[in-house]
């Protein structure tokens, strides 16, 4: 009996650490988010928090508030900077991608031409099927969460 009560205090004690564990880490990863969603000081709230810690003059806190006003259009300049440089990049990528497809039909189909002249056309006919079933195996064998994978 003594066992038995032991055990669920036990359970009870570890279930309690485990789930208080978890509020802990949905906490965190609510509190990143707000940061990153927008939830930082504007540059007039972190002037007033230095003017309240620091006792600055009105003056300074002037100067203080124009330099971080300054700041953030500066910052907010580059990330629209980046965000273009970014999106260009995926143009290009995609661009880069449709070019190397068509290269690669190109040399496949030169390729086939040529074993065609050494083969004859029954045997090719007979390596394309060969060839297109493998391929079918291969992306019908490919995890479906896999980037680039599944059927296509």
């Amino acid at each position: 009996m003594k066992k038995i009560v032991f055990m669920a205090l036990v359970a009870i004690f570890t279930l309690g650490f485990t789930l208080e564990a978890q509020d802990n880490t949905r906490n965190r990863r609510d509190n990143r988010q707000d940061a990153r969603s927008g939830m930082r000081w504007s540059a007039t709230e972190r002037a007033e928090n230095m003017e309240k810690q620091l006792g600055l003059t009105p003056e300074e806190k002037a100067k203080v508030q124009a330099l971080f006003e300054e700041q953030d259009a500066k910052r907010a300049e580059q990330v629209a900077e980046q965000r273009a440089k970014r999106d260009e990049a995926m143009k290009e990528r995609t661009v880069n991608r449709e070019e190397m497809r068509a290269l690669r039909e190109k040399e496949v189909t030169e390729n086939d031409a040529q074993l065609e002249t050494i083969i004859g056309k029954e045997k090719m006919d007979q390596w394309k099927k060969y060839r297109a079933d493998r391929q079918k195996e291969m992306r019908d064998s490919r995890p479906v969460g896999r980037r680039g994978g599944g059927p296509r």
